[in-house]
């Protein structure tokens, strides 16, 4: 009978942590999906400094010079 009554409390034990768990794991995603909100209303990604150097240099003039 004693073995039954260990088992019963780590059953419940278990359940607990599997309802922790759970509500860890909906935490950490909806925080997942407040970032990538955040990050696609702060607009484009930011690029690294070699990066946007090397776009700076290798775009063409985006207005014709008029001579």
């Amino acid at each position: 009978m004693a073995k039954v009554l260990k088992f019963k409390d780590v059953n419940s034990d278990v359940e607990s942590r599997m309802k922790e768990f759970e509500k860890m794991r909906v935490k950490l995603k909806s925080q997942i999906d407040k970032d990538v909100a955040k990050r696609a209303s702060a607009g484009k990604e930011g690029k690294g400094l070699l990066k946007s150097i090397s776009e700076f240099f290798a775009d063409s003039p985006k207005t014709p010079v008029k001579k």
